[in-house]
C-alpha cells in the first residue's frame, strides 16, 4: 500500500505552524489525550499520572531493564514497564496494536509518548507539515490527524510550568495583599434555606415559562427581604 499525503491533507490546518504531532489514542480501553508522536524517541513512555487513571493494577507493571536518558542528559529510571494495547485513527479504518510502555514519573505536559519501535511496527508515516500520521490497515489507510488546538495548549503548560500547580504541595497560601475577597453578609444573622422544589415535565411547567418564573420569584421574595435585612445591618456596622 502506497502512503502519501496531498493537498486534501492541509485541510483544518492553520499556516504557518511550527505544532508538534499531538494525536488522541485509545490505550487499554482509555481515551487518552495529548500523546506525542516523536520520531526521535526510542522508547513508549506512558507517564505515571496517565497510568493511574486508567485504573490499571500496579502489580502488573515489570521490572524496567534499562533507565532513560534525556536530549539534556539526565537520567530517569522508569517505574517500570507494561504491555497495553493501543487503537490509533480518528475514525474508520483504526489498528490496534500492542506496545511495550515504560512507565515514568516526570512532569510533563504529555500523557505518553509514541516513539520508533511503534511507529515502525505500524509502518506509520507522519507529516509534521499536514499535523497528520498515516498507516496501512486491512481495511485501508488509516489516519490520526493533529488537534491543533491541544498540541498548542501543551506549549502553553510548558511555557508557563513554573505558575501552574501540579500538586495541592505546590499552592501556597496567597498573600492578602495581592488579592482578598470578602462576602457583603453578616457572618452573625441566621441563614435561611430555601424549600426544595421539584420539577415535573408532565405537569407542563416547562411549557409555561413566564407563569413558572412568576411563581419562582414570589418565592424567592422573602429570601431576597432576609438577605436585604442582613446586608443593611452590616452597612450600619460598618
Amino acid at each position: 500500500m502506497v502512503i502519501f499525503f496531498e493537498e486534501a491533507d492541509m485541510e483544518g490546518v492553520i499556516y504557518p505552524h511550527e505544532d508538534a504531532l499531538v494525536i488522541t489514542l485509545v490505550i487499554a480501553n482509555s481515551t487518552t489525550r495529548r500523546v506525542l508522536v516523536d520520531n526521535g524517541s526510542s522508547a513508549d513512555i506512558l507517564l505515571w499520572e496517565a497510568f493511574v487513571k486508567m485504573g490499571i493494577d500496579v502489580g502488573k507493571l515489570r521490572l524496567s531493564p534499562m533507565p532513560l536518558k534525556g536530549f539534556s542528559g539526565d537520567t530517569i529510571q522508569p517505574v517500570g514497564a507494561i504491555t497495553l494495547p493501543i487503537t490509533a485513527g480518528t475514525g474508520a479504518p483504526t489498528t490496534t496494536t500492542m506496545t511495550d510502555f515504560l512507565v515514568v514519573k516526570a512532569s510533563s505536559s504529555y500523557n505518553a509518548i509514541l516513539g520508533r519501535p511503534t511507529l515502525n511496527h505500524m509502518r506509520a508515516i507522519t507529516s509534521t507539515y499536514h499535523l497528520k500520521m498515516k498507516f496501512p490497515t486491512d481495511g485501508g489507510m488509516g489516519e490520526a490527524r493533529v488537534e491543533q488546538a491541544l498540541a498548542r495548549e501543551c506549549y502553553l503548560l510548558v511555557e508557563h510550568r513554573d505558575v501552574f500547580a501540579w500538586s495541592h504541595e505546590e499552592m501556597p497560601d496567597i498573600d492578602n495583599k495581592v488579592i482578598e475577597h470578602c462576602l457583603g453578609v453578616d457572618p452573625t444573622h441566621k441563614a435561611v434555606r430555601q424549600k426544595r422544589r421539584s420539577f415535573s415535565i408532565e405537569n407542563g411547567e416547562s411549557g409555561r415559562p413566564g407563569r413558572f418564573i412568576a411563581r419562582s420569584t414570589d418565592k424567592c421574595l422573602p429570601f431576597f427581604q432576609v438577605l436585604r435585612k442582613a446586608c443593611t445591618l452590616l452597612r450600619a456596622k460598618s
